[in-house]
């Protein structure tokens, strides 16, 4: 906006005194205008401006900015909250626990030192049970507010079906009348006239309700009992009964246990839990299919501990009587380079893929397991299998079913065949060989008796056991169990022996190859200039295993016999080692 210039007009003095008496006046403005003047260097006219030029700045409209109103300084957006429906006000929040509104809508309880979020309200419990306290309903969200708005359904309910008269202000009517006039009539109704008995029954009508609330009702109405919250809770979750033992002494639990191992003793010993057997019927020659007397025959192997590859082959050689073949062929597939497909009489089966020969194989005896004998895939396959070695795998075997067996029993070869633990000769060679090395001789002899039998004769060493038998092979296994026991005249039962040499006594030499490779895989997981946390985390795993089978070893004491007793001076039985 330009600056229109005011233009001066100067009056003629009238006299000297007049002239002091301007110069009195006009000295100061005088005075600038000679400084303006200096300082400007030139005096302006209303001649240089156009009439035009003038009304067009008259005429002219303000700025933009100064013509609108200024908008507010801030941003609107839109959030979600919760309708509160009831407050407790007799429950706080713990010390440090803050309420916060989330994105959701829905509120949330922060716990602001330890910064631990939950949906429900926390309550403080103090010393009452954990177990047995009446819970808030303010801590159930759901409950709470479902029981929320049941109350206001019921109030409205209340309201529709009662329809009482609306309240009115008894003065709303009442016009304005003298003073005089109203102690007249103030007299008359109270001469005789009840209605005034009325007024503060519609006065009372417009004030609101009040309430007190003891502690103890509040109590009461915003808790809920345990079976009130199982009730409610059905609904939504799935519960089971257990059963649960409380001992009042601790005698008494102790003579409960004996009674239970007592039952459990006087049962009949079973297979160890997730023991499984593959039965599947001999194929007859075509010799003997009518002359058989005992009909078809039937096999029993358990899958424990064995290959696809090993299952496959015993169930072709035993039930289809011929042998799997394999086919290799490479592929152009980096992940995959190989595949093997397996063919029993001259039919193709199923087909594996894999990194290596092996691999393929292994996949390719499952796949056709899994065609030939359709329950391998649920009951063997798919809780058993190990993916990296193509096995089934194999659990710490449950030896309590051999502990109530004695080492001479005939039923011992049948239960090591159905457990997948070594037959009785194997222990035997087992025994001699880690006693004495490979250096024992042991001769077998069958002989024919009056009585139409078979004798089984077995000598290691100094020690001979004769056997009654059917055949050669079950002599030779019930010879073996004679021996060990001669040879362990300490132990009693099996299970014993299967602990000193059975599967788990020993790692297999695939076991220790394959703890080989985990420690040398690990060796290229070391990172530059920086420790092997890897080695030094297998390192810490196998020094703990160390020190927990030192632990297991370790002497109760020393034994000190009562004066009145005396020991053998040497001992009856040689415990390292056993006497040939």
């Amino acid at each position: 906006m330009r600056m229109i210039p005011i233009i001066r007009l100067a009056c003629p003095v009238a006299s000297d005194n007049a002239s002091e008496q301007q110069g009195g006046r006009y000295g100061e403005g005088g005075d600038e205008e000679e400084e303006a003047a200096d300082g400007d260097g030139e005096e302006y006219d209303s001649s240089e401006f156009d009439d035009d030029e003038i009304e067009n700045l008259l005429d002219e409209k303000l700025p933009e900015e100064l013509r609108e109103s200024k908008q507010p300084k801030y941003e609107q957006r839109f959030k979600t909250v919760l309708e509160e429906k009831r407050l407790n006000h007799f429950e706080v929040l713990p010390e440090g626990w803050v309420q916060v509104t989330h994105n959701s809508g829905m509120p949330l309880f922060l716990h602001r030192k330890t910064r631990v979020c939950c949906a429900s309200r926390p309550y403080f419990l103090g010393t009452g049970s954990a177990r047995k306290h009446a819970v808030p309903l303010g801590a159930i969200p759901c409950l709470n507010y479902r029981r929320a708005l049941e109350e206001e359904s019921e109030v409205e309910q209340q309201k529709t079906d009662g329809a009482p008269p609306v309240a009115v202000c008894p003065m709303a009517g009442a016009s304005a009348l003298p003073a005089e006039a109203m102690d007249v009539e103030g007299k008359e109704n109270n001469e005789g006239s009840t209605d005034s008995k009325t007024q503060p029954d519609g006065i009372t009508a417009l004030m609101p309700a009040a309430k007190i609330v003891t502690v103890n009702e509040n109590t009461q109405k915003e808790s809920i009992t345990p079976e009130q919250l199982n009730t409610y809770c059905q609904k939504l979750f799935k519960f089971k009964v257990i059963r649960v033992l409380r001992f009042r002494s601790w005698n008494a639990r102790r003579k409960f246990t004996k009674n239970r191992k007592h039952i459990k003793n006087i049962q009949r010993p079973t297979l160890p839990d997730g023991t499984k057997l593959i039965k599947f019927p001999i194929l007859a020659n075509a010799g003997e299919g009518s002359t058989n007397p005992r009909g078809r025959k039937e096999w029993i192997m358990n899958p424990n501990g064995k290959s696809f590859v090993c299952i496959l082959h015993e169930y072709v050689q035993h039930a289809l009587k011929t042998q799997p073949t394999y086919e290799f062929k490479e592929l152009q597939n980096a992940a995959t380079p190989y595949s093997a497909t397996v063919s029993v009489n001259n039919l193709k089966y199923g087909t594996g893929y894999g990194t290596s020969k092996k691999q393929a194989k292994s996949e390719a005896a499952r796949e056709t397991l899994e065609i030939l004998i359709p329950d391998v895939k649920d009951k063997i396959t798919g809780n058993n299998k190990d993916q990296k070695s193509g096995t089934a795998k194999k659990a710490q075997s449950d030896l309590s079913v051999f502990d109530d067996i004695r080492i001479e029993d005939p039923r011992v070869t049948e239960f090591c065949n159905k457990t997948t633990e070594p037959s009785p000769n194997a222990i035997l060679l087992t025994c001699l060989q880690r006693n004495y090395g490979s250096d024992v001789q042991i001769s077998q002899e069958i002989n024919r008796t009056a009585n139409n039998k078979n004798e089984f004769t077995m000598t290691v060493g100094k020690h001979t056991a004769k056997v009654v038998c059917k055949n050669k092979r079950e002599g030779k296994q019930l010879a073996s169990q004679a021996i060990l026991q001669i040879l362990h005249p300490h132990i009693q039962t099996w299970g014993s022996l299967l602990r000193l040499y059975g599967n788990n006594s020993i790692k297999t030499f695939k076991e220790k190859k394959l703890e080989e490779q985990e420690i040398t895989v690990l060796q290229s997981k070391a990172a530059v200039n920086q420790p092997n946390y890897a080695i030094l985390d297998k390192l810490k795993s196998e020094m703990l295993k160390l020190c927990a089978k030192q632990e297991s070893v370790l002497t109760m004491g020393t034994f000190v016999p009562p004066s009145d007793v005396d020991l053998p001076t040497s001992s009856g039985s040689n415990l390292n080692n056993v006497e040939l």
